[in-house]
C-alpha cells in the first residue's frame, strides 16, 4: 500500500502523542504508537496504560491497514524531513518512508499487540473553552503533591456544582482552589486526575479550542475536534476542601503584589534549598526576613494593616509560587489569631484561593 501526505498534517499530532509514550518501561510496547489507516480517516494510537491518546488527521488512504511504530524515532525522523510531501508505502511488515534522496526502512511489528484504546462515549459530560479550563490547571497545579506515599494528593481535583466548575491542588501544606462560572454546566461528583494526565493536557490542548469533557465510572476524557486523552481516574477520598478554607482569620493585611513579589525575590538570594522565609506583620507594614549560613536579608514593605503583630514562618517556594500565580495589584493575606492556615487572595480574584500552612519553629 502506497500513501502520500504532507509532512505538515501528520508531524504535529505525532509531536503531541509521542509524549504519552513509555520512554522507561518494562512493557516496550508502549513505546510505540499505533497507525489506523482507512478510506475515512486516519487515527493514530499512544498509551501508557494510565494515560491514552487518540489523533484524528485527514488523511484518507486506499485501504483499511494498521502499523505499528517507534513513536519517538518516527517523530524524529519527521521532524528532519523537509516540508512537503513523504510517500510511505507498506508492504506486509516492512515500512519504507522516502522524500526525495532520503529513504528509510522499518521492520514492522505485529499491530494487534498494541493494547486497547476505549474512547468514552457516554457519561456526564460538559464543554468548556481551553482559555478558560487551561487558565484553572495553571492556577491550581502547582499545588498538587509529589510525594506517591501520599497517592491521592497525586492528583486534581475536579467537580462542578451550581454552575461552577471547580479545581483543586493540595500537597496537604498548601492548597489551591479556582472555581470559575460555566454557562449550562451540569452537576458532576469529583474526580482526582493524575498529575501527569494533567500535564499532558496543558501540553497538548490550546486556548483556541472548546473541550469536551466526559466523565466515566473510572475514566475521564478530554476531546476537541483533532485529539482526544483519556485518563484513569485515582480513587479514594480527596480531602475536604472546603472545610480547610479558613473563615475566621481576622488579622488582614493587603500588599500591592509586584513589591511582594520583589521582596521575596531579593531575600531569597541567599537561601539553599530548605531555610524558610519569615514574615512579620507589623502595624502598617511587613518585614521579610531570611537567614542561612551565608548571612541574613531583610526587606521592609508599606502595607494596609492594622492587626496583631505576626511572625509567620513559611516554605519559600509556596509564598512565591502563591504571588506569581495570583494576577491582581494588591494581594490579600488573612492570618488567624492563634497558630493556623493563612488565606492569600487577589482583590480582583476572589474566586481563586491559596492557602498555606506556616511552619512552626
Amino acid at each position: 500500500m502506497n500513501i502520500v501526505l504532507d509532512k505538515n498534517i501528520m508531524f504535529p499530532t505525532i509531536t503531541k502523542l509521542v509524549g504519552i509514550t513509555e520512554k522507561k518501561t518494562l512493557m516496550p510496547i508502549l513505546s510505540n504508537l499505533l497507525i489506523e489507516f482507512t478510506p475515512q480517516i486516519t487515527k493514530i494510537y499512544a498509551t501508557d496504560l494510565e494515560l491514552s491518546g487518540v489523533g484524528r488527521i485527514d488523511l484518507r488512504s486506499p485501504k483499511e491497514r494498521k502499523i505499528m511504530i517507534h513513536g519517538k524515532k518516527f517523530q524524529d525522523i519527521l521532524k528532519e524531513m523537509d516540508n512537503g510531501d513523504i510517500e510511505f508505502n507498506i508492504e506486509e511488515n516492512i515500512l519504507t518512508i522516502k522524500q526525495r534522496y532520503s529513504e528509510f526502512t522499518f521492520g514492522l511489528q505485529d499491530p494487534e499487540e498494541f493494547p486497547e484504546i476505549k474512547e468514552l462515549d457516554e457519561g456526564e459530560h460538559f464543554h468548556i473553552s481551553g482559555k478558560i479550563f487551561l487558565d484553572m490547571i495553571n492556577r491550581v497545579g502547582f499545588a498538587i503533591s509529589n510525594d506517591e506515599t501520599r497517592f491521592i494528593l497525586t492528583g486534581m481535583f475536579l467537580k462542578s456544582k451550581n454552575g461552577k466548575i471547580v479545581m483543586v491542588g493540595t500537597d496537604g501544606y498548601r492548597m489551591a482552589l479556582c472555581e470559575k462560572d460555566v454557562e449550562g454546566l451540569k452537576d458532576i461528583g469529583g474526580v482526582i486526575i493524575p498529575k501527569k494526565s494533567v500535564a499532558e493536557i496543558e501540553r497538548i490542548f490550546e486556548e483556541e479550542d472548546m473541550i469536551k469533557v466526559t466523565i466515566g465510572d473510572k475514566n475521564i476524557q478530554f476531546s476537541n475536534d483533532h485529539i482526544t486523552l483519556i485518563s484513569r481516574t485515582l480513587e479514594g477520598n480527596y480531602p475536604d476542601y472546603e472545610n480547610v478554607i479558613p473563615e475566621g482569620n481576622t488579622n488582614i493585611a493587603h500588599v500591592n503584589k509586584e513589591e511582594f513579589f520583589k521582596g521575596l525575590k531579593k531575600v531569597s538570594t541567599i537561601l539553599g534549598r530548605s531555610e524558610p522565609i519569615k514574615i512579620n506583620l507589623l502595624k502598617k507594614k511587613m518585614e521579610i526576613e531570611a537567614e542561612s549560613d551565608i548571612g541574613k536579608a531583610k526587606e521592609v514593605l508599606d502595607v494596609d494593616y492594622n492587626g496583631a503583630d505576626m511572625a509567620l514562618n513559611f516554605n519559600f517556594r509556596f509564598v512565591l509560587d502563591v504571588v506569581s500565580h495570583i494576577e491582581s495589584n494588591v494581594i490579600t493575606i488573612k492570618a488567624p489569631t492563634t497558630y493556623g492556615a493563612i488565606l492569600f487572595e487577589g482583590e480582583e480574584m476572589l474566586t481563586y484561593k491559596n492557602i498555606i500552612m506556616p511552619i512552626r519553629m
